[in-house]
């Protein structure tokens, strides 16, 4: 159930907020209303291949989430995440005192645009090819049949520390934006020659800022009109800093203190 506690983590972490969520889309956003209803009020079940359904009355979505990040993949995983494994390993072996302790460290490593579009292309051509399996699977389990109208939304994280950002050379002073799969080309032509995909679900952050698109491909045409070459831009190869803290907090209270409060 690991896959569908990073969905449940992603949805909570985009959607679970007293601010609400702004989700952008192009053409009529019609597909948009329709996911923001089925998401709200439909029969949710997790699993596993696909990571989550969803079902009112005879319509059912499937929801297959993926992560990626700018950093480079080896057969190791990657790298980006294997930084954070390495920092998290650290920090567990860290002995908290009564004054605290503090903690210092960078994820190394170099991002790249090129390492963003190779990484959600892969990503996105594997669970494209196992999109059959899913349905299967809802089938032999009886959650699906023919009365159903069955859709399919791919929901992507991008999880590259502090976002993925770019500067635009031909703004006057030149500016510093997010890059998100609903305005990127390379993506979308990807996502347009691929029809067992209805719906992209893409969120990001931008530093604390949520970024979150809806892509209807029956729409991306409209996409497309709006999408930017990312690729003639200057893409910001950041290397966070991560600073932690650690404090032992006593397991009772000072008996006098506690009254003479």
């Amino acid at each position: 159930m690991e896959r569908a506690n990073e969905l449940l983590k992603a949805i909570n972490k985009y959607f679970s907020s007293d601010d609400g969520t702004n989700m952008r889309y192009y053409g009529t956003g019609s597909a948009a209303k329709a996911f923001a209803d089925i998401f709200q009020t439909g029969e949710k079940l997790i699993g596993d291949a696909p990571d989550m359904l969803i079902c009112k009355n005879d319509e059912a979505l499937i929801i297959e989430h993926f992560e990626f990040d700018s950093y480079r993949v080896t057969q190791k995983g990657s790298q980006n995440r294997r930084e954070q494994s390495r920092i998290d390993r650290l920090e567990d072996k860290l002995v908290p005192t009564e004054s605290g302790i503090c903690f210092h460290d960078k994820i190394h490593g170099h991002s790249s645009y090129e390492n963003y579009i190779q990484n959600v292309c892969r990503n996105f051509e594997e669970h494209f090819r196992r999109i059959d399996t899913y349905k299967e699977n809802l089938r032999d389990y009886g959650l699906i049949d023919d009365t159903k109208a069955v859709k399919v939304l791919f929901f992507i994280e991008d999880t590259s520390p502090l976002g993925s950002m770019v500067v635009d050379p031909s703004k006057n002073p030149p500016s510093v934006q997010p890059i998100n799969l609903g305005q990127c080309q390379e993506f979308l032509s990807l996502l347009n020659s691929s029809p067992d995909v209805d719906y992209v679900l893409a969120c990001s952050m931008a530093g604390s800022i949520k970024v979150v698109w809806f892509i209807d491909r029956n729409e991306v045409g409209e996409y497309l009109k709006e999408s930017i070459d990312y690729s003639k831009m200057q893409f910001i190869d950041y290397e966070p800093q991560v600073l932690g803290f650690q404090l032992l907090i006593p397991n009772e209270l000072d008996t006098e203190e506690m009254e003479s409060t």
